[in-house]
Protein backbone atom coordinates (compact mmCIF):
# COMPACT_ATOMS: atom_id res chain seq x y z
CA UNK A 1 0.00 0.00 0.00
CA UNK A 2 2.72 2.46 0.68
CA UNK A 3 4.03 2.01 -2.61
CA UNK A 4 1.46 3.05 -4.54
CA UNK A 5 0.41 6.66 -4.35
CA UNK A 6 -2.69 5.96 -6.25
CA UNK A 7 -3.62 2.58 -5.15
CA UNK A 8 -7.41 2.83 -4.98
CA UNK A 9 -7.52 4.31 -8.42
CA UNK A 10 -5.42 1.07 -9.56
CA UNK A 11 -7.15 -1.30 -7.37
CA UNK A 12 -11.47 -2.25 -8.07
CA UNK A 13 -13.30 -1.44 -4.66
CA UNK A 14 -14.15 -5.20 -3.70
CA UNK A 15 -10.05 -5.74 -4.15
CA UNK A 16 -9.64 -2.80 -1.56
CA UNK A 17 -12.75 -3.60 0.95
CA UNK A 18 -11.53 -6.92 1.13
CA UNK A 19 -7.57 -6.12 2.37
CA UNK A 20 -9.67 -3.57 5.19
CA UNK A 21 -11.59 -6.75 5.98
CA UNK A 22 -8.44 -9.29 6.69
CA UNK A 23 -6.83 -5.80 9.11
CA UNK A 24 -6.93 -5.73 12.66
CA UNK A 25 -8.46 -2.59 14.14
CA UNK A 26 -5.46 -0.84 15.13
CA UNK A 27 -3.99 -1.13 11.73
CA UNK A 28 -7.03 -0.41 9.73
CA UNK A 29 -7.22 3.28 11.30
CA UNK A 30 -3.25 3.67 10.19
CA UNK A 31 -4.98 3.71 6.56
CA UNK A 32 -6.39 6.34 6.91
CA UNK A 33 -2.61 8.19 7.31
CA UNK A 34 -1.63 5.96 3.87
CA UNK A 35 -4.21 8.01 1.53
CA UNK A 36 -6.77 10.82 1.27
CA UNK A 37 -9.24 8.90 -0.30
CA UNK A 38 -8.68 6.12 2.84
CA UNK A 39 -9.04 9.28 5.12
CA UNK A 40 -12.50 7.70 6.66
CA UNK A 41 -12.31 4.18 4.38
CA UNK A 42 -11.59 2.57 7.82
CA UNK A 43 -14.89 3.70 9.29
CA UNK A 44 -16.86 1.47 6.16
CA UNK A 45 -16.16 -2.03 7.69
CA UNK A 46 -19.10 -4.01 8.41
CA UNK A 47 -17.67 -7.00 10.14
CA UNK A 48 -16.81 -5.40 13.67
CA UNK A 49 -14.32 -7.46 15.64
CA UNK A 50 -13.19 -6.13 19.14
CA UNK A 51 -10.68 -8.15 21.00
CA UNK A 52 -7.05 -7.73 22.51
CA UNK A 53 -4.92 -8.20 19.60
CA UNK A 54 -7.28 -6.16 17.11
CA UNK A 55 -7.08 -3.48 19.82
CA UNK A 56 -3.97 -2.99 21.32
CA UNK A 57 -0.31 -4.11 20.15
CA UNK A 58 0.78 -6.26 22.79
CA UNK A 59 1.30 -9.87 21.05
CA UNK A 60 2.38 -12.02 24.68
CA UNK A 61 0.90 -12.01 28.13
CA UNK A 62 4.12 -11.03 29.36
CA UNK A 63 3.52 -7.14 27.59
CA UNK A 64 0.32 -7.39 29.07
CA UNK A 65 0.18 -4.25 31.85
CA UNK A 66 -0.22 -5.77 35.49
CA UNK A 67 -2.83 -3.55 36.45
CA UNK A 68 -6.26 -5.75 34.99
CA UNK A 69 -8.64 -2.83 35.76
CA UNK A 70 -6.60 -0.81 33.70
CA UNK A 71 -6.90 -2.46 30.63
CA UNK A 72 -10.58 -2.70 30.97
CA UNK A 73 -10.65 0.85 30.64
CA UNK A 74 -8.59 1.35 27.95
CA UNK A 75 -10.35 -1.18 25.71
CA UNK A 76 -13.57 0.10 26.89
CA UNK A 77 -12.69 3.50 25.70
CA UNK A 78 -11.01 2.67 22.64
CA UNK A 79 -14.43 0.29 21.97
CA UNK A 80 -16.30 3.85 22.34
CA UNK A 81 -14.30 6.37 20.54
CA UNK A 82 -14.14 3.78 17.36
CA UNK A 83 -17.91 3.60 17.16
CA UNK A 84 -18.73 7.07 18.17
CA UNK A 85 -16.47 8.00 14.80
CA UNK A 86 -18.21 4.53 13.10
CA UNK A 87 -19.25 6.14 9.61
CA UNK A 88 -20.64 3.10 8.11
CA UNK A 89 -24.56 2.97 6.70
CA UNK A 90 -24.42 -1.20 7.20
CA UNK A 91 -22.88 -3.11 10.07
CA UNK A 92 -22.66 -6.71 9.51
CA UNK A 93 -21.64 -8.53 12.57
CA UNK A 94 -20.30 -7.10 16.01
CA UNK A 95 -17.92 -9.40 18.17
CA UNK A 96 -16.61 -8.69 21.50
CA UNK A 97 -14.15 -10.47 23.11
CA UNK A 98 -12.95 -9.23 26.19
CA UNK A 99 -13.62 -9.56 30.06
CA UNK A 100 -15.95 -6.55 30.31
CA UNK A 101 -18.84 -6.18 32.95
CA UNK A 102 -21.19 -4.10 34.21
CA UNK A 103 -19.32 -1.26 34.99
CA UNK A 104 -18.67 -0.72 31.22
CA UNK A 105 -22.41 -0.74 30.53
CA UNK A 106 -22.35 2.80 29.12
CA UNK A 107 -20.10 1.70 26.27
CA UNK A 108 -21.69 -1.35 25.42
CA UNK A 109 -25.09 -0.21 24.79
CA UNK A 110 -24.27 2.31 22.43
CA UNK A 111 -22.51 -0.37 21.05
CA UNK A 112 -25.65 -2.82 20.80
CA UNK A 113 -27.72 0.34 20.05
CA UNK A 114 -25.48 1.41 16.81
CA UNK A 115 -25.26 -2.02 15.62
CA UNK A 116 -28.99 -2.94 15.95
CA UNK A 117 -29.90 0.64 14.17
CA UNK A 118 -27.81 -0.09 10.59
CA UNK A 119 -28.85 -3.59 10.75
CA UNK A 120 -26.54 -5.83 12.35
CA UNK A 121 -27.73 -9.61 11.75
CA UNK A 122 -24.63 -11.15 14.29
CA UNK A 123 -23.91 -10.17 17.82
CA UNK A 124 -21.05 -12.12 20.11
CA UNK A 125 -20.92 -10.28 23.58
CA UNK A 126 -17.85 -12.76 24.99
CA UNK A 127 -17.36 -10.87 28.69
CA UNK A 128 -15.06 -14.42 30.45
CA UNK A 129 -12.29 -14.08 31.55
CA UNK A 130 -11.41 -17.31 30.11
CA UNK A 131 -9.99 -16.27 27.25
CA UNK A 132 -6.14 -16.95 25.55
CA UNK A 133 -4.63 -13.44 26.84
CA UNK A 134 -6.29 -13.04 30.50
CA UNK A 135 -6.25 -16.25 32.36
CA UNK A 136 -3.54 -14.43 34.45
CA UNK A 137 -5.97 -12.13 35.57
CA UNK A 138 -9.51 -12.52 37.75
CA UNK A 139 -12.14 -10.59 36.94
CA UNK A 140 -14.22 -10.01 40.00
CA UNK A 141 -16.72 -6.99 39.12
CA UNK A 142 -20.92 -7.86 38.29
CA UNK A 143 -21.30 -9.16 35.39
CA UNK A 144 -22.96 -7.14 32.49
CA UNK A 145 -26.65 -6.78 32.56
CA UNK A 146 -28.03 -7.42 28.80
CA UNK A 147 -30.87 -5.07 27.94
CA UNK A 148 -33.11 -6.44 26.37
CA UNK A 149 -35.51 -3.77 25.63
CA UNK A 150 -32.60 -2.65 23.53
CA UNK A 151 -33.67 -5.00 21.11
CA UNK A 152 -37.30 -4.56 21.45
CA UNK A 153 -39.15 -4.94 17.74
CA UNK A 154 -35.38 -5.62 16.01
CA UNK A 155 -36.00 -7.82 12.73
CA UNK A 156 -32.13 -8.04 11.50
CA UNK A 157 -30.57 -10.07 13.77
CA UNK A 158 -30.77 -13.11 13.71
CA UNK A 159 -27.51 -14.78 15.46
CA UNK A 160 -27.24 -13.86 19.16
CA UNK A 161 -23.95 -15.30 21.23
CA UNK A 162 -23.59 -14.35 24.96
CA UNK A 163 -21.32 -14.90 27.41
CA UNK A 164 -21.23 -13.97 31.67
CA UNK A 165 -23.95 -12.09 30.77
CA UNK A 166 -26.83 -11.70 33.63
CA UNK A 167 -30.17 -12.07 32.10
CA UNK A 168 -33.53 -10.74 32.88
CA UNK A 169 -36.13 -10.64 30.58
CA UNK A 170 -38.87 -8.14 30.79
CA UNK A 171 -42.34 -10.15 30.84
CA UNK A 172 -43.52 -7.43 27.95
CA UNK A 173 -40.33 -8.10 25.61
CA UNK A 174 -41.36 -8.57 21.75
CA UNK A 175 -38.21 -8.62 20.29
CA UNK A 176 -35.98 -11.70 18.46
CA UNK A 177 -38.73 -11.98 15.62
CA UNK A 178 -35.91 -13.30 13.50
CA UNK A 179 -33.22 -14.62 15.38
CA UNK A 180 -32.53 -18.47 14.52
CA UNK A 181 -29.12 -19.33 16.69
CA UNK A 182 -28.84 -18.26 20.12
CA UNK A 183 -25.93 -19.85 22.13
CA UNK A 184 -25.61 -18.93 25.91
CA UNK A 185 -22.49 -19.54 27.77
CA UNK A 186 -21.74 -18.87 31.10
CA UNK A 187 -24.85 -17.72 32.14
CA UNK A 188 -27.99 -18.59 35.26
CA UNK A 189 -30.99 -19.60 33.40
CA UNK A 190 -34.37 -20.24 34.61
CA UNK A 191 -38.05 -21.87 33.77
CA UNK A 192 -38.75 -17.80 33.62
CA UNK A 193 -36.49 -16.39 30.98
CA UNK A 194 -37.33 -19.73 28.73
CA UNK A 195 -41.17 -18.98 28.86
CA UNK A 196 -41.01 -15.16 27.29
CA UNK A 197 -37.57 -16.55 25.47
CA UNK A 198 -39.76 -19.32 22.93
CA UNK A 199 -42.85 -17.47 22.96
CA UNK A 200 -40.76 -14.64 20.97
CA UNK A 201 -38.37 -16.98 18.79
CA UNK A 202 -40.98 -17.79 16.61
CA UNK A 203 -37.99 -18.30 14.13
CA UNK A 204 -35.13 -20.00 16.51
CA UNK A 205 -33.29 -23.20 14.94
CA UNK A 206 -30.25 -23.80 17.02
CA UNK A 207 -30.33 -23.18 21.07
CA UNK A 208 -26.92 -23.99 22.86
CA UNK A 209 -26.63 -23.90 26.60
CA UNK A 210 -22.69 -24.18 27.81
CA UNK A 211 -21.34 -24.28 30.81
CA UNK A 212 -25.46 -22.77 32.10
CA UNK A 213 -26.12 -22.70 35.34
CA UNK A 214 -29.51 -24.15 36.08
CA UNK A 215 -31.41 -22.06 38.93
CA UNK A 216 -35.11 -24.21 37.86
CA UNK A 217 -36.23 -27.36 36.08
CA UNK A 218 -36.62 -26.10 32.79
CA UNK A 219 -39.02 -26.65 29.96
CA UNK A 220 -38.10 -26.02 26.38
CA UNK A 221 -40.87 -25.88 23.95
CA UNK A 222 -40.42 -24.97 20.48
CA UNK A 223 -42.48 -26.00 17.52
CA UNK A 224 -39.45 -24.16 15.28
CA UNK A 225 -35.65 -25.55 17.00
CA UNK A 226 -33.58 -27.83 15.01
CA UNK A 227 -30.78 -28.13 16.61
CA UNK A 228 -30.21 -28.33 20.43
CA UNK A 229 -27.15 -28.71 22.43
CA UNK A 230 -26.99 -28.80 25.86
CA UNK A 231 -22.86 -28.94 27.02
CA UNK A 232 -20.26 -28.94 30.16
CA UNK A 233 -22.99 -29.26 32.68
CA UNK A 234 -20.98 -29.19 35.80
CA UNK A 235 -23.61 -30.40 38.69
CA UNK A 236 -23.61 -31.87 42.27
CA UNK A 237 -26.14 -34.24 43.11
CA UNK A 238 -27.87 -31.50 44.95
CA UNK A 239 -28.15 -29.02 41.97
CA UNK A 240 -29.87 -31.89 39.41
CA UNK A 241 -32.35 -29.99 37.81
CA UNK A 242 -35.19 -31.44 35.30
CA UNK A 243 -35.03 -31.08 31.83
CA UNK A 244 -38.31 -31.31 29.46
CA UNK A 245 -37.98 -30.95 26.06
CA UNK A 246 -40.84 -31.07 23.63
CA UNK A 247 -39.64 -29.74 20.37
CA UNK A 248 -41.67 -31.92 17.18
CA UNK A 249 -38.85 -30.78 14.39
CA UNK A 250 -35.85 -31.30 16.26
CA UNK A 251 -33.42 -33.22 14.52
CA UNK A 252 -30.46 -33.25 17.02
CA UNK A 253 -29.58 -33.31 20.12
CA UNK A 254 -26.40 -33.16 22.21
CA UNK A 255 -25.82 -33.45 25.73
CA UNK A 256 -22.66 -33.57 28.21
CA UNK A 257 -21.21 -33.21 31.32
CA UNK A 258 -18.03 -32.40 32.88
CA UNK A 259 -16.30 -34.98 34.29
CA UNK A 260 -17.21 -36.89 37.92
CA UNK A 261 -20.45 -34.25 37.38
CA UNK A 262 -24.07 -35.68 37.57
CA UNK A 263 -26.33 -35.37 34.86
CA UNK A 264 -29.51 -33.57 34.68
CA UNK A 265 -32.92 -36.13 34.35
CA UNK A 266 -34.44 -35.73 30.98
CA UNK A 267 -37.66 -35.86 29.39
CA UNK A 268 -37.27 -35.62 25.61
CA UNK A 269 -40.70 -35.70 23.06
CA UNK A 270 -39.19 -35.07 19.41
CA UNK A 271 -40.59 -37.43 17.30
CA UNK A 272 -37.98 -36.28 14.63
CA UNK A 273 -35.03 -36.42 16.22
CA UNK A 274 -32.37 -38.16 14.22
CA UNK A 275 -29.06 -37.89 15.51
CA UNK A 276 -28.11 -37.88 19.46
CA UNK A 277 -24.98 -37.80 21.23
CA UNK A 278 -24.75 -38.15 25.31
CA UNK A 279 -21.59 -37.68 27.21
CA UNK A 280 -21.79 -38.28 30.85
CA UNK A 281 -21.56 -41.28 33.35
CA UNK A 282 -25.50 -42.59 33.10
CA UNK A 283 -27.61 -42.57 30.64
CA UNK A 284 -29.77 -45.19 31.65
CA UNK A 285 -31.46 -43.91 35.22
CA UNK A 286 -31.71 -40.48 33.85
CA UNK A 287 -34.74 -41.35 31.18
CA UNK A 288 -36.51 -43.65 32.94
CA UNK A 289 -39.48 -44.58 33.50
CA UNK A 290 -39.40 -44.04 29.44
CA UNK A 291 -36.31 -45.71 29.12
CA UNK A 292 -35.19 -44.65 25.04
CA UNK A 293 -38.24 -44.57 23.75
CA UNK A 294 -38.26 -40.46 23.53
CA UNK A 295 -35.53 -41.76 20.74
CA UNK A 296 -37.58 -44.37 19.36
CA UNK A 297 -36.96 -42.98 15.73
CA UNK A 298 -32.89 -41.62 16.36
CA UNK A 299 -30.62 -43.24 13.24
CA UNK A 300 -27.26 -41.74 15.12
CA UNK A 301 -26.47 -42.14 18.22
CA UNK A 302 -22.89 -41.45 20.70
CA UNK A 303 -22.14 -42.63 23.95
CA UNK A 304 -19.35 -41.63 25.32
CA UNK A 305 -18.14 -41.92 28.72
CA UNK A 306 -20.59 -44.25 30.70
CA UNK A 307 -19.95 -46.12 33.85
CA UNK A 308 -23.13 -48.46 33.59
CA UNK A 309 -22.22 -51.33 31.69
CA UNK A 310 -23.25 -51.28 27.90
CA UNK A 311 -23.62 -55.19 28.30
CA UNK A 312 -26.24 -55.25 31.35
CA UNK A 313 -28.96 -52.40 30.59
CA UNK A 314 -27.14 -50.27 27.37
CA UNK A 315 -26.90 -52.53 24.39
CA UNK A 316 -30.13 -54.41 24.44
CA UNK A 317 -32.19 -51.69 25.46
CA UNK A 318 -31.12 -49.30 23.12
CA UNK A 319 -31.27 -51.73 19.99
CA UNK A 320 -34.55 -52.84 21.04
CA UNK A 321 -36.17 -49.44 21.72
CA UNK A 322 -34.41 -47.72 18.70
CA UNK A 323 -35.41 -49.79 15.56
CA UNK A 324 -34.11 -47.03 13.59
CA UNK A 325 -30.41 -46.99 14.50
CA UNK A 326 -28.04 -46.59 11.41
CA UNK A 327 -24.89 -45.08 12.83
CA UNK A 328 -23.57 -46.63 16.37
CA UNK A 329 -20.75 -44.62 18.66
CA UNK A 330 -19.43 -46.09 21.79
CA UNK A 331 -16.47 -44.61 23.55
CA UNK A 332 -14.85 -44.52 26.90
CA UNK A 333 -17.51 -47.11 27.98
CA UNK A 334 -17.32 -49.83 30.44
CA UNK A 335 -17.27 -53.22 28.81
CA UNK A 336 -17.32 -55.82 31.64
CA UNK A 337 -19.04 -58.88 30.37
CA UNK A 338 -19.24 -60.46 26.74
CA UNK A 339 -21.19 -58.36 24.68
CA UNK A 340 -23.54 -59.07 21.87
CA UNK A 341 -24.91 -56.61 18.95
CA UNK A 342 -27.23 -57.73 16.42
CA UNK A 343 -28.94 -55.20 13.84
CA UNK A 344 -30.40 -55.64 10.64
CA UNK A 345 -30.58 -51.47 10.07
CA UNK A 346 -27.01 -51.09 11.68
CA UNK A 347 -24.89 -49.54 8.98
CA UNK A 348 -21.57 -47.58 11.17
CA UNK A 349 -20.69 -49.25 13.99
CA UNK A 350 -17.42 -47.38 16.54
CA UNK A 351 -16.39 -49.15 19.32
CA UNK A 352 -13.48 -47.02 20.77
CA UNK A 353 -11.76 -47.64 24.00
CA UNK A 354 -14.28 -49.05 25.85
CA UNK A 355 -13.05 -51.00 29.22
CA UNK A 356 -12.95 -51.05 32.47
CA UNK A 357 -9.91 -51.47 34.16
CA UNK A 358 -8.16 -54.62 33.90
CA UNK A 359 -11.68 -56.80 33.24
CA UNK A 360 -11.73 -57.53 29.48
CA UNK A 361 -14.67 -58.88 27.56
CA UNK A 362 -13.77 -62.50 26.52
CA UNK A 363 -16.06 -62.28 23.55
CA UNK A 364 -17.87 -59.19 21.16
CA UNK A 365 -19.95 -60.71 18.76
CA UNK A 366 -21.66 -58.15 16.02
CA UNK A 367 -24.60 -59.68 13.88
CA UNK A 368 -25.23 -56.74 10.88
CA UNK A 369 -26.31 -57.93 7.80
CA UNK A 370 -26.09 -54.43 6.56
CA UNK A 371 -23.32 -53.04 8.49
CA UNK A 372 -20.37 -51.34 5.86
CA UNK A 373 -18.10 -49.81 7.93
CA UNK A 374 -16.67 -50.65 11.65
CA UNK A 375 -13.87 -48.93 13.82
CA UNK A 376 -12.59 -50.50 16.63
CA UNK A 377 -9.57 -49.92 19.62
CA UNK A 378 -9.70 -51.95 22.79
CA UNK A 379 -9.06 -54.94 24.18
CA UNK A 380 -10.49 -58.16 23.95
CA UNK A 381 -9.80 -62.08 23.25
CA UNK A 382 -12.30 -62.86 20.70
CA UNK A 383 -14.57 -60.35 18.44
CA UNK A 384 -16.65 -61.80 15.55
CA UNK A 385 -17.91 -59.60 13.11
CA UNK A 386 -20.99 -60.91 10.90
CA UNK A 387 -21.39 -58.29 8.17
CA UNK A 388 -20.94 -59.92 4.45
CA UNK A 389 -21.53 -56.09 3.35
CA UNK A 390 -18.96 -54.74 5.39
CA UNK A 391 -16.51 -52.18 3.17
CA UNK A 392 -14.70 -50.22 5.54
CA UNK A 393 -12.66 -50.93 8.54
CA UNK A 394 -10.49 -49.10 11.00
CA UNK A 395 -8.20 -51.20 13.77
CA UNK A 396 -5.88 -50.28 16.38
CA UNK A 397 -3.83 -53.43 16.47
CA UNK A 398 -1.57 -51.65 19.17
CA UNK A 399 -4.02 -52.45 21.81
CA UNK A 400 -3.44 -55.83 21.09
CA UNK A 401 0.15 -55.80 22.71
CA UNK A 402 -1.86 -57.27 26.16
CA UNK A 403 -2.34 -60.49 23.97
CA UNK A 404 0.04 -60.91 21.36
CA UNK A 405 -0.42 -64.24 20.29
CA UNK A 406 -4.06 -62.46 18.92
CA UNK A 407 -2.28 -60.30 17.13
CA UNK A 408 -4.64 -58.74 14.02
CA UNK A 409 -6.27 -62.40 14.92
CA UNK A 410 -10.09 -60.30 15.39
CA UNK A 411 -9.81 -58.32 12.92
CA UNK A 412 -12.81 -58.44 10.42
CA UNK A 413 -12.22 -59.97 7.59
CA UNK A 414 -14.93 -59.72 4.66
CA UNK A 415 -13.98 -60.22 0.77
CA UNK A 416 -16.08 -57.36 0.25
CA UNK A 417 -13.50 -54.88 2.80
CA UNK A 418 -11.99 -52.26 -0.04
CA UNK A 419 -10.89 -49.70 2.47
CA UNK A 420 -8.68 -50.77 5.91
CA UNK A 421 -6.97 -48.23 8.20
CA UNK A 422 -4.73 -49.51 11.29
CA UNK A 423 -2.46 -48.31 13.65
CA UNK A 424 0.38 -50.75 14.66
CA UNK A 425 3.99 -50.99 16.63
CA UNK A 426 6.98 -51.69 14.21
CA UNK A 427 6.91 -55.22 16.09
CA UNK A 428 3.83 -56.07 14.46
CA UNK A 429 4.88 -55.37 10.84
CA UNK A 430 6.04 -59.32 10.19
CA UNK A 431 2.72 -60.45 10.36
CA UNK A 432 0.76 -58.01 8.59
CA UNK A 433 1.08 -59.43 4.94
CA UNK A 434 -0.38 -62.93 5.74
CA UNK A 435 -3.55 -60.79 7.15
CA UNK A 436 -3.78 -59.01 4.26
CA UNK A 437 -3.44 -61.63 1.92
CA UNK A 438 -7.43 -62.72 3.10
CA UNK A 439 -8.82 -58.94 1.76
CA UNK A 440 -9.26 -59.92 -1.83
CA UNK A 441 -10.69 -56.66 -2.85
CA UNK A 442 -8.45 -54.27 -0.68
CA UNK A 443 -8.42 -50.64 -2.99
CA UNK A 444 -7.41 -48.76 -0.31
CA UNK A 445 -5.56 -49.09 2.52
CA UNK A 446 -3.40 -46.31 5.60
CA UNK A 447 -1.25 -47.57 7.75
CA UNK A 448 0.03 -45.88 10.94
CA UNK A 449 3.70 -47.30 12.11
CA UNK A 450 3.88 -45.45 15.83
CA UNK A 451 7.64 -45.85 17.47
CA UNK A 452 11.42 -46.32 16.52
CA UNK A 453 11.68 -49.63 13.91
CA UNK A 454 14.79 -52.05 13.95
CA UNK A 455 17.87 -50.39 12.30
CA UNK A 456 18.33 -53.62 10.60
CA UNK A 457 14.68 -53.68 9.18
CA UNK A 458 14.16 -51.60 5.73
CA UNK A 459 10.76 -50.72 4.02
CA UNK A 460 10.71 -52.84 1.73
CA UNK A 461 8.36 -55.10 3.89
CA UNK A 462 5.56 -52.26 2.19
CA UNK A 463 6.51 -54.12 -1.24
CA UNK A 464 5.23 -57.32 0.17
CA UNK A 465 2.02 -56.14 1.30
CA UNK A 466 1.24 -54.24 -1.81
CA UNK A 467 2.09 -57.34 -3.82
CA UNK A 468 -0.45 -59.65 -1.29
CA UNK A 469 -3.11 -56.72 -1.79
CA UNK A 470 -3.44 -57.44 -5.69
CA UNK A 471 -5.86 -55.06 -6.46
CA UNK A 472 -4.55 -51.93 -4.35
CA UNK A 473 -5.16 -48.64 -6.00
CA UNK A 474 -4.20 -46.20 -3.00
CA UNK A 475 -1.22 -46.40 -0.06
CA UNK A 476 -1.00 -44.44 2.41
CA UNK A 477 2.27 -44.91 5.04
CA UNK A 478 2.16 -42.33 7.85
CA UNK A 479 5.79 -43.07 9.75
CA UNK A 480 5.64 -41.20 13.30
CA UNK A 481 8.72 -41.21 16.06
CA UNK A 482 11.04 -42.88 13.76
CA UNK A 483 14.77 -41.72 13.78
CA UNK A 484 16.07 -44.66 12.24
CA UNK A 485 18.54 -43.74 9.62
CA UNK A 486 19.12 -46.45 6.68
CA UNK A 487 21.53 -44.14 4.82
CA UNK A 488 24.64 -46.50 5.39
CA UNK A 489 22.62 -49.71 4.62
CA UNK A 490 23.30 -51.36 1.20
CA UNK A 491 20.65 -50.73 -1.30
CA UNK A 492 19.15 -53.71 -2.27
CA UNK A 493 16.36 -54.84 -5.04
CA UNK A 494 13.08 -56.21 -4.52
CA UNK A 495 13.33 -59.03 -8.10
CA UNK A 496 9.61 -60.39 -7.65
CA UNK A 497 7.86 -57.08 -6.85
CA UNK A 498 5.21 -56.27 -10.02
CA UNK A 499 1.72 -54.53 -9.37
CA UNK A 500 -0.70 -53.32 -12.14
CA UNK A 501 -3.61 -51.15 -10.13
CA UNK A 502 -1.91 -49.28 -7.74
CA UNK A 503 -2.59 -45.46 -8.87
CA UNK A 504 -1.50 -42.96 -5.58
CA UNK A 505 1.02 -43.17 -2.89
CA UNK A 506 1.21 -41.26 -0.27
CA UNK A 507 4.76 -41.19 2.29
CA UNK A 508 3.79 -38.64 5.35
CA UNK A 509 5.97 -38.39 8.62
CA UNK A 510 9.21 -39.45 9.42
CA UNK A 511 9.80 -40.48 5.53
CA UNK A 512 12.79 -38.64 4.85
CA UNK A 513 15.21 -41.63 5.49
CA UNK A 514 17.31 -43.61 2.73
CA UNK A 515 14.87 -46.09 3.31
CA UNK A 516 11.95 -44.39 2.61
CA UNK A 517 13.32 -42.65 -0.68
CA UNK A 518 14.46 -46.09 -1.31
CA UNK A 519 10.81 -47.80 -1.39
CA UNK A 520 9.89 -44.71 -3.41
CA UNK A 521 12.21 -45.25 -5.95
CA UNK A 522 11.62 -49.06 -6.42
CA UNK A 523 7.26 -47.93 -7.15
CA UNK A 524 8.77 -45.21 -9.72
CA UNK A 525 10.36 -47.91 -11.61
CA UNK A 526 8.02 -51.36 -11.06
CA UNK A 527 4.55 -49.87 -10.67
CA UNK A 528 3.75 -48.87 -14.35
CA UNK A 529 -0.33 -47.72 -13.64
CA UNK A 530 1.49 -45.41 -10.81
CA UNK A 531 -0.03 -41.37 -11.73
CA UNK A 532 0.71 -39.58 -8.31
CA UNK A 533 3.23 -40.14 -5.22
CA UNK A 534 3.59 -38.06 -2.40
CA UNK A 535 5.79 -36.85 0.32
CA UNK A 536 4.43 -34.84 3.34
CA UNK A 537 6.33 -34.16 6.79
CA UNK A 538 2.41 -34.15 8.48
CA UNK A 539 1.89 -36.91 10.34
CA UNK A 540 -2.03 -36.36 11.34
CA UNK A 541 -3.60 -39.68 11.35
CA UNK A 542 -7.28 -40.80 11.98
CA UNK A 543 -7.52 -42.71 15.15
CA UNK A 544 -11.70 -43.33 15.26
CA UNK A 545 -14.53 -41.91 16.38
CA UNK A 546 -13.77 -38.77 14.23
CA UNK A 547 -10.96 -37.63 15.71
CA UNK A 548 -7.46 -37.05 14.37
CA UNK A 549 -3.68 -37.21 16.00
CA UNK A 550 -2.32 -33.75 16.43
CA UNK A 551 0.56 -33.19 14.16
CA UNK A 552 4.47 -34.21 15.43
CA UNK A 553 6.95 -31.56 15.83
CA UNK A 554 9.68 -33.87 15.70
CA UNK A 555 9.89 -35.57 12.11
CA UNK A 556 12.79 -35.28 10.18
CA UNK A 557 12.08 -34.05 6.44
CA UNK A 558 14.39 -32.41 3.77
CA UNK A 559 12.29 -31.83 0.39
CA UNK A 560 15.28 -30.93 -1.34
CA UNK A 561 16.94 -33.91 -0.38
CA UNK A 562 13.41 -36.21 -1.45
CA UNK A 563 13.44 -34.05 -4.98
CA UNK A 564 17.36 -34.55 -5.89
CA UNK A 565 17.61 -38.77 -5.45
CA UNK A 566 14.16 -39.11 -7.28
CA UNK A 567 13.81 -36.43 -9.69
CA UNK A 568 15.12 -38.54 -12.61
CA UNK A 569 12.90 -41.50 -11.98
CA UNK A 570 9.46 -39.50 -12.23
CA UNK A 571 8.35 -40.41 -15.96
CA UNK A 572 5.72 -38.10 -17.84
CA UNK A 573 2.60 -40.50 -16.70
CA UNK A 574 3.67 -39.93 -12.74
CA UNK A 575 3.46 -36.81 -10.36
CA UNK A 576 6.19 -36.79 -7.73
CA UNK A 577 4.79 -33.90 -4.88
CA UNK A 578 7.10 -32.88 -2.56
CA UNK A 579 4.44 -30.77 0.71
Amino acid sequence: MKRCENLKSKLPDCIVSYIFSKLSMKDLVKTSTLSKQWLHEWGFRTDLNFDLQNMFHYNTIQELPKNFPLLQSQFATILDQFMMHYQGAMIHSIRVNFPLGDQHRDVIDKLISKGIAKGAKRIELLFSNETNYTTDFIFEGEPYKFPFTLLSDTYSLTHLHLEKCLLVAPMDFSGFKNLRTLVLHIIDVSQDMFRGLFSNCIHLVDFTLDNCNFISDIQITSSTLFHLNIVNCGISIQERKKIDISAPNLSSFQYSSCIDCQVHPIKIEAHMLSKFSFTGGEIFRIFKPVGFSGLKNVTTIVLDGLLECLCEFIVPKLFSKCCQLEDVTFKNCRIMYDLTITSRKLRHLKIIDCGYKHLTPDEITVVALNLSSFEYSGYTRELHVKAPRLLKVFWNATKEERYPHHLFGAIPRSRHVQNLAMIMMPSQIANLTKVLVQFQNLQQLELLIEGACDPNMDYFWILDIIMASQHLRKLSLTIRNSHVDGSHRQRREHGKFFHNYLKYVELRGCVCTMDVIELASHLLRNVNSLKQITFSSCDKFYIGAERWTKTSKYCCYDGNLIHEVLKDEVDEQCQLIIL
